[in-house]
């Protein structure tokens, strides 16, 4: 018994060896294949094809944001300018002694905490916010912020945004303008007639200048004109009006393009039977007073014969 107990406790001691040799032994990595989403590349910022440097479309002068950019630029540093000049002129009259100050100096004394208030609530204090002091105010004085600053600063924004607007304004008011009979700004079509008077027609867009070349012009000449006789055929049919064109390139060797209209076509031989048998009947009408007149001529010339003779008998010539 004591060697099957001995035995038994050899064995619980090598699971237990085991056991703990498990436990201290790393996990094993999977060998699960993990796909990796790729990474979308981030859109570039737009760079000024006209500017020199190529800077930022937001910061040229070629667009809105950029133009109002500049304007704030422009603003903040001449904001800087006028405070570096303050700042010098007080640290100069610092010398000679203390005097009225206006600047919103973050003091115990009690009637300077309304200001502050007061110029936190005006429109301007987003403005104020963002305005970076200089080195030498941020050392040596407190009071950075002057009211005067404040005004400047709010009369530049004020202007830029009224700038901003104008323009804004402008440009949909030249988008809005159409040309009208009252307003011909683009001029009317010369050369359209309304039987014998001038028929005017205001033009939709500017007169093109003329093509130099002969072998585009003759090229823009014949896929115009092609789209030009589609629309006659259009209008022809949904109105049935009589319509007729025609056009011919001056350095053309073919013979014209014209075109009309079904209705044309159609009452042409119609009208063209009816124009020859008015004409006939014409005719006829003619020759009948052509042998009236005639007739009437023979009979004034026997009647002044007859009298030729008796006036001859009269007076013995015979």
């Amino acid at each position: 018994m004591g060697r099957k107990e001995s035995s038994l406790i050899t064995k619980r001691k090598k699971q237990f060896s085991n056991a703990a040799a498990a436990s201290r032994t790393p996990p094993r990595a999977s060998k699960r294949k993990t796909t990796s989403t790729p990474i979308e590349p981030q859109r570039q910022a737009q760079k000024c094809q006209k500017c020199p440097g190529r800077p930022l479309r937001a910061q040229c002068e070629h667009t809105k944001r950029g133009k109002e950019y500049l304007a704030r630029q422009a603003a903040l540093n001449e904001l800087e300018d006028d405070s570096d000049n303050e700042s010098s002129s007080d640290s100069s009259n610092s010398n000679v002694g203390p005097g009225p100050s206006t600047s919103l100096a973050f003091n115990n004394a009690g009637p300077s905490t309304p200001d502050i208030f007061a110029s936190a609530s005006t429109p301007a204090s987003h403005s104020v916010v963002a305005t970076p002091t200089p080195a030498s105010a941020r050392s040596g004085n407190m009071g950075v912020l002057t009211s005067s600053h404040l005004a400047q600063l709010s009369a530049r924004t004020g202007s830029t945004t009224s700038a901003s607007l104008s323009s804004a304004s402008a440009s949909s008011s030249r988008q809005a303008r159409r040309t009208s009979a009252r307003d011909p700004y683009n001029g009317f079509v010369e050369g359209a007639y309304r039987g014998s008077e001038i028929y005017q027609i205001v033009r939709g867009h500017a007169l093109p200048s003329p093509i130099a070349d002969n072998t585009r012009a003759v090229r823009r000449f014949m896929s115009t004109i092609n789209s030009i006789v589609e629309k006659c055929e259009d209008l022809s049919r949904q109105t049935s009006c009589w319509l007729f064109i025609g056009a011919q390139h001056s350095t053309a060797r073919s013979p014209a393009i014209s075109y009309a209209s079904p209705r044309l076509r159609r009452d042409a031989a119609e009208q063209e039977n009816a124009d020859l048998q008015r004409q006939l009947d014409q005719s006829r009408l003619d020759a009948q007073q052509m042998a009236q007149s005639l007739e009437k001529a023979a009979q004034t010339q026997k009647e002044l014969d007859k009298q030729l003779k008796r006036y001859q008998r009269i007076h013995g010539l015979l």
